[in-house]
């Protein structure tokens, strides 16, 4: 008898498990895992095999969620259906989320929320200044989950950062670390972060423009400090000067500061240079001229020196060699001067500009194209990248070091047309051929008129 009650109390206990077995809840998506990145949303519905059964979610703190609005709350849409809805997934809402009958009488489900977040920046600075000879830090904070791998590049190239305090390089957490600034550390440094999960891989990358900050330097370009000019010419001199920030320039004669006017001066300035054209009405205009490059860390100048040269001759041969649909084969000579004169001629310039172009300027050489050529005995100068089948207007100049000779009579030459064209010899024998067939036609036809 005790076994038999022993046979029937296991198969009433096997019976209830079974039951609660197919009885339980379920959830929809079925996945065991779900992964999605922050600010994403996410809907998961909960059923229970009986509509009698109240249903509830429980945070992954084991908190009941109550809310039915909000960024995270539970939608009843049936007697047997709860939905939990995210609205914005934010990185604090990783773990495991249940489903659970409020008495208990079913099994729980539950899912486990992953949550990846996207690199992000929280700085957004693209330039930054730093004085010569000072640290620098580049702040570079990078967000992300999984965390983000950082590397550094300068210029496009990788940066070798060590791990002592003196090192030139250090990357620290947050940024990079540069000791004792010089002027070659100017340039684009690049932060890149690199993130690899289970769904998906991703690079990220802010760039910062370093200048450093140093008094002004002349620049590499050659300085000339001896200039000519001829009455009733003009002479232009330059001053170029690297600064950070951009120098201010001033322009000099004696003590005298020097203005812009149309009558004796025309300066023209930039952050890296400055011009001062000095239109020489006399001979009191060559003298010394003085450019001053200042910012707040320095002050630099120099003096150009203008003396009275002699105006070159004009162009004593100018003519067209040869053409074709896009270019112009030019001649041109002049009397080079004396082999020791420093007033020779050492070069032409030719301006050239279409009919058309010149009609709509009203007759003014402003917009004229220009192309500078220096001296050679023989030489032939070309004019290249011309529309096809167009008159042009053209005119040339000699060179010295005291400015340009009166330009030459303006010439018209034309280009080339891309069509090609038909000799007379060839267009005749097509025009007999024509009248000889139509001849034939007609001895052809004659039976059937009639």
């Amino acid at each position: 008898m005790r076994l038999i009650g022993f046979i029937l109390n296991l198969a009433a206990l096997t019976a209830v498990a079974w039951a609660n077995h197919h009885e339980s809840l379920s959830l929809s998506p079925a996945e065991h895992s779900v992964v999605r990145y922050t600010n994403e949303s996410l809907i998961v519905q909960c059923r229970s095999p009986d509509p009698k059964v109240e249903l509830h979610w429980k945070s992954p703190k084991g908190e009941i969620i109550r809310e039915h609005k909000g960024r995270i709350h539970i939608e009843q849409t049936s007697a047997e259906q709860l939905k939990i809805v995210f609205a914005h997934i934010a990185l604090a809402d990783k773990g495991n989320w249940s489903c659970e009958a409020a008495d208990g009488s079913l099994h729980s489900k539950s899912f486990d929320l992953i949550v990846y977040q996207k690199i992000t920046f929280t700085e957004n600075a693209t330039v930054m200044t730093v004085k010569e000879g000072e640290k620098a830090t580049i702040l570079c904070e990078v967000k992300g989950e999984p965390q983000p791998n950082v590397t550094w590049h300068f210029n496009g190239q990788p940066i070798s950062a060590g791990a002592a305090d003196d090192s030139k390089f250090r990357i620290l957490a947050d940024g990079l670390l540069i000791n004792k600034v010089t002027q070659n550390d100017t340039g684009e440094y690049a932060c890149r972060a690199y993130q690899v999960n289970s769904i998906a891989s991703d690079m990220q990358e802010r760039t910062v423009l370093m200048k450093i900050e140093h008094k002004p330097m002349w620049s590499k370009t050659p300085f000339v400090s001896l200039k000519y000019a001829y009455i009733n010419g003009t002479a232009t001199l330059m001053c170029e000067a690297l600064a950070e920030p951009p120098a201010n320039f001033t322009w000099y004669r004696k003590h005298n500061k020097l203005h812009s006017n149309n009558r004796l001066y025309t300066i023209q300035s930039d952050s890296y240079w400055s011009s001062l054209t000095i239109h020489v009405l006399n001979t009191s205009a060559f003298d010394n001229y003085r450019c001053r490059a200042r910012n707040d860390l320095g002050t630099i100048e120099r003096t150009t020196r203008l003396e009275q040269g002699e105006k070159p001759p004009a162009p004593a041969n100018f003519q067209l060699r040869g053409f074709n649909s896009n270019t112009f084969d030019v001649v041109l000579s002049a009397p080079r001067g004396p082999p020791d004169s420093p007033m020779g001629v050492n070069g032409f310039r030719i301006e050239y500009m279409t009919e058309m172009e010149f009609k709509t300027d009203a007759g003014k050489w402003t917009n004229a194209r220009r192309k500078d050529y220096a001296f050679e005995e023989g030489a032939t100068f070309l004019l290249t990248n011309l529309e096809p089948d167009t008159v042009y207007l053209v005119r040339a100049a000699s060179r010295n070091l005291a400015g340009f000779s009166d330009f030459t009579r303006v010439e018209k030459y034309k280009t080339l047309s891309l069509e090609p064209r038909v000799s007379s010899g060839v267009e005749q024998t097509r025009n007999l051929c024509v009248e000889l067939g139509l001849m034939i036609l007609m001895v052809l036809m004659r039976p059937f008129v009639g």
